[in-house]
């Protein structure tokens, strides 16, 4: 199990890096004007940050060159941490509760956000349209299941028979 804190990783105003299984996002700028951390500093669910900075990269709307390099690069530092808080164990888990307990002198609690995954082949769209990447990876997005159908997936009265010729065994 690998404990302590991963490299520190930047995207804009913002500081990322794996620490004891979480995903630690900090307000840089604020950070630096205030005494308190409760309002730079977040703690985020590896498979939660993950979908933040994939919602990030797919609603940039304008994608010149320099800026989807820099959307690039966040996904790939998000991948690297991601792995590294997986790798540092779920905090939720006791043999790995009594390991931080053991090796770390302040005592801390951590919430983790439960929630259903997606289901496997599900498409997904982002509600929130008209925010930044730096906003969507702090707040996270609200993403729903995609129904919508497109042309290829229409079942028309000719592909019906298409479909029924190719294949006769099922009614």
């Amino acid at each position: 199990m690998a404990t302590g804190e991963g490299k520190h990783y930047r995207f804009g105003k913002y500081e990322f890096f794996a620490e004891r299984g979480m995903i630690s996002l900090i307000d840089t700028e604020v950070a630096a004007d205030s005494a308190s951390t409760e309002m730079c500093h977040w703690r985020i669910a590896p498979g939660e940050f993950m979908k933040r900075a994939i919602a990030a990269f797919m609603q940039e709307p304008d994608k010149y060159a320099d800026k989807l390099r820099k959307l690039r690069t966040l996904l790939e530092d998000a991948k690297t941490a991601c792995k590294l808080a997986k790798a540092q164990g779920d905090p939720s888990d006791p043999s790995v509760i009594d390991h931080v307990v053991r090796h770390m002198r302040k005592s801390s609690v951590l919430v983790m956000p439960h929630e259903l995954p997606p289901m496997p082949g599900q498409r997904l769209k982002i509600k929130q349209k008209g925010r930044t990447p730096a906003d969507t990876l702090r707040d996270g997005v609200d993403v729903s299941p995609d129904l919508t159908i497109g042309q290829s997936d229409m079942i028309t009265p000719a592909r019906a028979a298409l479909m029924r010729r190719l294949n006769p065994t099922r009614r």
